[in-house]
């Protein structure tokens, strides 16, 4: 018998929190029936996880829940738009570095690592790119509009057509706040080793500016636990991120933020 996203959904727990990273229990019901996340990122599931995991393997041994490659149309679609594009001015207007090559190329740094993006691919020595970072900087490299960020902070949510993400980008903050609970000078060693900086904030006792890309900054503010409350964390972003950036990548940024802040592996981001 199929086992498909409705049954999948039927036999998790039904909370609806976004602590697993996604809007909702169906949101994270699909991501895992597709392969694109795995069943162990809820926190809720006690015993029955095994007996989903053999349901859902039953069904793809018949062929089910493939995921269709939409990942890697959507990069090719995006070294088709960036090969059109002339790379000189694309640096200027993404705040990275122009070399005339050969092979010419731009290179941005991206949470504090840099990136070299060719007409025909995105490559880093320090770490091999998963196809969602080349994604994320394409996206990036070919949107961006030349508008230099002001530091206007707003809440992701402040953002147009957003409600539906929310719940994930705003997990993201939560997880650092668990992961550095007790740990603030450590966070601090972890932002810096990025690139990031502490700054003065009138409402948060440790404040942090992180220049995620060239000119998408992000502002992450964290308050330790103490006897009467737990940690928590807030990640605001410039007014203007949109020019830079769509909703779904601020996601994705805000879940690679998390993982590298924590000393994990980016591979294992994905949206």
């Amino acid at each position: 018998m199929s086992y498909k996203v409705l049954d999948l959904f039927k036999d998790l727990p039904g909370t609806n929190c976004g602590d697993c990273g996604k809007a909702g229990c169906f949101a994270f019901a699909t991501a895992v029936y597709l392969e694109a996340y795995p069943l162990e990122r809820c926190p809720h599931l006690g015993n029955e996880a095994r007996e989903i995991a053999a349901r859902l393997q039953a069904d793809r041994d018949e062929g089910g829940g493939r995921k269709p490659d939409s990942s890697e149309q959507t990069l090719e679609h995006l070294r088709g738009v960036i090969a059109e594009m002339p790379l000189a001015q694309v640096a200027e207007r993404c705040g990275g570095t122009y070399d005339p090559g050969p092979p010419e190329s731009v290179t941005v740094e991206f949470l504090g690592t840099p990136h070299r993006i060719l007409r025909d691919d995105v490559t880093c020595p320090a770490e091999a790119p998963t196809v969602w970072v080349k994604i994320l900087l394409l996206i990036y490299v070919t949107r961006a509009s030349g508008q230099p960020p002001e530091e206007d902070w707003v809440a992701f949510r402040e953002l147009p057509n957003t409600v539906s993400k929310a719940k994930s980008f705003e997990a993201s903050a939560r997880r650092i706040a668990d992961a550095f609970a007790g740990r603030a000078a450590q966070l601090a060693e972890a932002v810096a080793g990025m690139g990031g900086e502490r700054i003065p904030h009138p409402s948060a006792p440790w404040a942090f500016r992180i220049r995620a890309l060239p000119r998408v900054p992000l502002l992450l503010l964290f308050w330790d636990r103490d006897e009467e409350f737990e940690a928590r964390a807030s990640l605001l972003v410039d007014r203007s991120v949109l020019e830079y950036l769509d909703q779904e990548g601020l996601v994705f940024l805000s879940e690679a933020l998390a993982q590298k802040l924590r000393g994990g592996d980016l591979a294992e981001v994905i949206p």
